[in-house]
């Protein structure tokens, strides 16, 4: 009775953090249980959290289930000595990296941007999401609400990835200013030692406007500043969980490009004198995104931003719906035309409906910012042929994402302030999101033609008008297309990279014929068929739409004869290629689907007539036979 007294006094006090107080609050019910148990009192069916279980909310087998636990759970309680708990099983196939940036020691003019990636060695890829720190000249974080709250949760990692060669923890430094860095305060100390304490919070000063873009009217642009990175790899590679402070060695750019900077520190060669360090604490730790919450609420007591892979997490369960697109900038070709020097090229990108606007608030720089407008590229200087390998996402709503495309305009940055005021864009280029077959842009490499803006003929009351000109260069075909002030740069070219991770959008043509099976009644017959031959990958990635698909085709077909047993071949399909060792992790997501989100309740039937045919059809012959 004390005990019980002294648990209600901690539960009521509301000192204790969540995960604390959930285990508090089991202990305490479990007390009162065991106590109406022995003085013979009526008892009542908790859940796993120890509230009380509606009965009229609840079907009887469970119910049933319930009762067996809480009198198991007595019959522990009543016995000598102290039995534990076991605890909750991980989910094996999630993993989690918590980065907190705790201070970093370096010479600052102006603002900058500090992009955080997990990044391949190996393929010399980024793997995840960038985490935007906003660092001021003062050495401090620009933004109030990352004070005392530098962290991010890298998320949806899975065995191979932790098992890449060489994992590395990248930062590469964006500088926010003018094309030469001026020094604005020559009294300061050239080395600013920013550690984010609540005292620093006053200096707090934003280059960028709350909207996440540019103010027009200032002569700023992205610059490359300098690189960090370190080696995760013998982290990643202890059996344990692992918990620690590491030393980032940063190197400044010079006159090379981030990507450049990055290769040398990799390698390890032509580094020299390493400028400065960033301190940060790594965190492993496993399970999905619902069990960190629930079994470490400390950690993320405040709203820790999320950097997803970017790619797919081992298992992809029902409710993940997912439809980014990441886009990498990685180079561009830019003859010179009038201009004695190399150009300083800036690339802005848009997203665009069919008419040619913009949509807003579809593009993310990284986990930490707030969604942009427009992205625009690192500016190097006197490069006609800049390497930018920048990447960023870009979030289109499903509804919308099949009447956007993609702009991108080539602007020539001045060193000097009154001619860049003066500057024009030079150049255009686009490409559409879908495919005149109804698939998604594909995967990999991309090679843009650029158009000539010539602004006395360019109409740009006629926004769209670019559309109907070749947008690759594999569709010029040897021909030199213009329109309407747009003339082509027939030895220029931008080339980008699409890596799409949707769970909605299909870059497969069978696939999508039986997603799409109502508007292509037709060809039903055809999708069922092409089924057996979708990749695995693809099979596993839209598994809850393609169960929806074939259970609304049972329901709903008008030739049961002729689709029906189809149908039946495809779901057995589906069940092959989960059960198969490459995916039966997946077996997971399809007991969530049955238990869940299955509701084509008059399939029953249909699947019970179609499995005794079946039957009937297997063991005549036999009978026969003998």
């Amino acid at each position: 009775m004390i005990e019980l007294n002294n648990n209600r006094a901690l539960l009521i006090s509301g000192n204790l953090p969540l995960d604390e107080m959930r285990k508090v609050k089991l202990m305490a019910t479990s007390q009162i249980d065991t106590g109406n148990s022995l003085l013979g009192l009526d008892m009542v069916v908790r859940d796993e959290n120890g509230d009380i279980l509606d009965t009229n909310a609840i079907c009887t087998t469970e119910l049933y289930e319930h009762h067996m636990n809480a009198q198991d759970r007595i019959f522990k309680a009543n016995r000598p000595q102290t039995i534990q708990r076991s605890p909750r099983p991980l989910n094996k196939y999630s993993h989690n990296i918590l980065l907190h940036v705790n201070a970093f020691v370096c010479k600052f003019q102006e603002d900058s941007d500090l992009l955080f990636t997990l990044f391949d060695g190996e393929s010399h890829k980024p793997i995840s999401e960038n985490y935007v720190v906003k660092w001021s000249r003062t050495g401090i974080a620009r933004d109030i609400d990352q004070f005392d709250n530098n962290r991010v949760l890298f998320t949806d990692l899975s065995k191979t990835d932790l098992n890449i060669a060489k994992m590395y923890l990248v930062c590469y430094a964006i500088r926010i200013g003018a094309m030469e860095m001026k020094e604005h305060d020559s009294k300061r100390a050239s080395i600013t030692t920013a550690m984010l304490t609540p005292s620093s919070k006053k200096h707090s000063q934003l280059s960028i406007s709350s909207s996440g873009s540019f103010n027009s009217t200032e002569y700023i642009m992205r610059r490359p500043f300098g690189v960090a990175c370190k080696d995760l790899t013998p982290i990643l590679h202890k059996p344990e969980d692992f918990r620690g402070n590491l030393d980032l060695p940063f190197m400044l750019c010079e006159k090379d490009t981030l990507d450049g900077t990055l290769r040398k520190l990799i390698a390890n060669k032509d580094i020299g004198k390493i400028d400065s360090k960033m301190a940060v604490t790594i965190e492993v730790l496993q399970g999905d995104i619902k069990q960190i919450k629930e079994d470490f609420p400390r950690l993320l007591h405040t709203n820790v931003p999320l950097a997803r892979k970017m790619g797919f997490p081992e298992v992809i369960l029902p409710g993940d719906v997912r439809n980014d697109l990441y886009l990498t900038l990685c180079g561009g070709e830019f003859a010179r035309i009038a201009k004695t020097s190399e150009k300083n090229v800036e690339v802005t990108v848009y997203v665009c409906n069919e008419q040619g606007q913009v949509v807003p608030g579809v593009m993310s720089i990284g986990a930490g910012h707030p969604p942009i407008d427009e992205y625009k590229s690192v500016v190097y200087y006197h490069d006609d042929k800049p390497k930018w390998l920048e990447t960023f996402k870009i979030h289109v709503p499903i509804d919308e994402f099949k009447q956007c495309h993609l702009k991108f305009i080539f602007k020539h940055r001045s060193s000097n302030e009154q001619k860049d005021k003066s500057e024009k864009p030079f150049g255009l280029s686009y490409v559409k999101l879908m495919q005149d077959n109804g698939t998604t842009i594909l995967q990999g490499q991309h090679n843009l033609a650029v158009y000539k803006m010539d602004h006395k003929k360019y109409d740009k009351n006629n926004a769209n008008v670019y559309m109907e000109l070749p947008s690759t260069v594999g569709e010029l075909q040897g021909t030199k297309p213009s329109l309407g002030g747009l003339s082509l740069f027939p030895k220029d070219q931008l080339t980008i990279c699409v890596n799409l991770c949707s769970t909605k959008l299909t870059q497969s043509v069978s696939l999508l014929g039986l997603l799409n099976w109502s508007a292509h009644k037709e060809t039903l017959e055809e999708s069922l068929n092409a089924l057996s031959n979708v990749p695995g990958e693809e099979v596993v990635k839209f598994l809850q739409d393609i169960l929806d698909a074939l259970f609304n085709i049972l329901v709903e077909n008008d030739d049961p004869e002729r689709y029906d047993q189809l149908v039946f071949m495809s779901i057995i399909h589906l069940i092959e290629t989960v059960s198969d060792l490459k995916y039966q992790h997946f077996l997971t997501v399809l007991d969530v689907y049955i238990n869940e989100s299955f509701s084509a309740t008059l399939a029953y039937s249909k699947l019970i007539n179609v499995l005794q045919k079946n039957i009937r059809e297997a063991i005549e012959p036999k009978e026969k036979s003998a």
